[in-house]
């Protein structure tokens, strides 16, 4: 068995060899190369109970897909869920392309959307963008309860079924839900579990370096999990130990999820249990030969949110508690990390006292390649939700970590809670926002100056970006 294993591996590592490899968080960041638009998803006066997974509207405006053209800042074209379709509070979409055959009607373009009753929305993007409003929606797909995170898994550059998926994934089930792109009858694949004993709320890392494995968390359980993604079962786990057996190495739960493809590593974040002495950390696992290992859990990286930067050289840890960001770089293959930059998301850390005119508490981040080879970093503030503006986002360039240990603060829209959306498109960067509107906060990439605010239907929680015209940019190798 293990040689089959290992053997199967090395094969995918010599396939993906000849591919263009890019870090993924989403699945659809290559689109946004193109010109486009940044789409709010609006829970209008909708609301939802994450414990029971239940959803309910009250008086007012409705849910919607609203589409901001950046130069503008103005929805040029919005879709409308109806009250024929329910309540309706949106989680993660994600953008996917169909890759047709040339003479079969070209490339098509869909935003694939959980929302928290249970159901997966697609919707037409061409349509969407040309005004056809609820004509848009091609249908409403049943999925497992609590739905949160999804993802795009397309093309894998010319490996895989020549179909791309989404797969989304239930929280209340621990297991993720498959639709195959273009092909909106039915879920199509079994369920693929994504827990041992006991399902919770999780995420899933896939990349075309890793190919066909993938790797899932979940906040509930001591483990993580590698996942066939050809054949949707699980293949191997991890288990973390109690504190009382190995306080370097207990972990209650997992949560965030990122790849190293300087050393092959995954490393995840990891809750710890107070009550036993536990401490949080950053997990750092190699995957290589037949069991997954444990490098080193990295107790300086202590946030619930860690991502792979998009050029592959960084492993962003951020600690939302402690106002700080946390970069670590990878050494060779079966050695620990570095933890070698910690910036502060605030100056002083005002944001962990409230103060007056100051931006912090970092939520996520968004990544915009600069010409030069370097990277700036995007991170959404989630405090201290002033109402006027304050929080906006904070960001830093890659070659001035050593040198600055604060982000940079931009101002223009407040948040209104824990969570706030965040993403790169078309050279700017979009963050939800309530105050002093809701809409979209957007600032150019390049020099992290506000170009504007849009303002939106109310309750934007979500933002994806959607090029204006199929790019297939993942239908071949190039």
């Amino acid at each position: 068995m293990a040689i089959a294993r290992s053997a199967l591996v090395a094969a995918a590592c010599l396939l993906g060899a000849a591919i263009l490899v890019s870090a993924v968080q989403h699945g659809d960041e290559r689109h946004a190369k193109a010109e486009g638009f940044f789409v709010a998803l609006t829970n209008g006066n909708c609301t939802a109970d994450y414990a029971t997974g239940t959803t309910s509207c009250g008086d007012g405006p409705r849910p919607t897909m609203d589409f901001v053209d950046p130069a503008s800042m103005e929805v040029v074209a919005s879709v409308p869920i109806t009250p024929e379709f329910g309540p309706v509070v949106w989680s993660d979409a994600v953008y996917m392309e169909s890759c047709d055959e040339e003479g079969q009607g070209g490339h098509r373009g869909y935003i694939l959307a959980n929302e928290r009753g249970s159901r997966i929305v697609v919707v037409d993007a061409a349509k969407a963008i040309a005004g056809e409003g609820e004509d848009a929606i091609i249908t409403t797909l049943p999925m497992g309860s609590r739905p949160v995170h999804s993802y795009g898994i397309p093309h894998i550059d010319g490996m895989g079924k020549g179909v791309g998926e989404v797969w989304s994934h239930s929280d209340g089930d621990g297991h993720f839900d498959v639709v195959k792109v273009g092909e909106w009858d039915d879920l199509h694949v079994p369920k693929v579990t994504a827990h041992v004993e006991a399902p919770g709320h999780g995420k899933l890392l896939w990349d075309s370096d890793l190919w066909p494995f993938g790797y899932a968390t979940n906040t509930k359980e001591p483990y993580l999990y590698e996942i066939d993604m050809e054949n949707y079962n699980m293949t191997r786990h991890i288990k973390f130990t109690s504190h009382g057996e190995n306080p370097l190495a207990h972990c209650k739960g997992t949560h965030g999820i990122a790849y190293s493809k300087g050393n092959g590593h995954i490393y995840a974040t990891c809750s710890g249990n107070k009550t036993e002495g536990g401490e949080n950390g950053l997990v750092e696992i190699n995957r290589e030969g037949d069991e997954l290992v444990l490098v080193k859990k990295h107790e300086l990286a202590r946030g619930g949110q860690v991502y792979e930067s998009s050029d592959g050289a960084w492993i962003v840890s951020i600690d939302k508690a402690n106002d700080e960001v946390v970069f670590l770089e990878a050494n060779r293959p079966g050695e620990a990390s570095s933890v070698v930059h910690v910036v502060s998301a605030s100056p002083d850390h005002c944001a962990l006292d409230d103060q007056e005119n100051c931006g912090g508490k970092p939520g996520k981040v968004a990544f915009h390649d600069m010409p030069d080879g370097s990277t700036n970093f995007f991170f959404s503030f989630t405090s201290p939700n002033d109402k006027l503006g304050n929080d906006g986002l904070g960001f830093i360039n890659s070659k001035d970590l050593g040198t600055k240990d604060t982000l940079t603060n931009v101002k223009g829209g407040s948040g209104s809670g824990k969570y706030r959306a965040i993403r790169a498109g078309g050279g700017r960067v979009a963050t939800i926002m309530a105050y002093p509107h809701d809409g979209l906060m957007i600032v150019n990439g390049e020099t992290g100056d506000l170009e504007g605010t849009a303002k939106t239907n109310m309750g934007t929680s979500r933002v994806i970006y959607v090029p204006a015209a199929p790019t297939g940019f993942y239908c071949s190798d190039a």
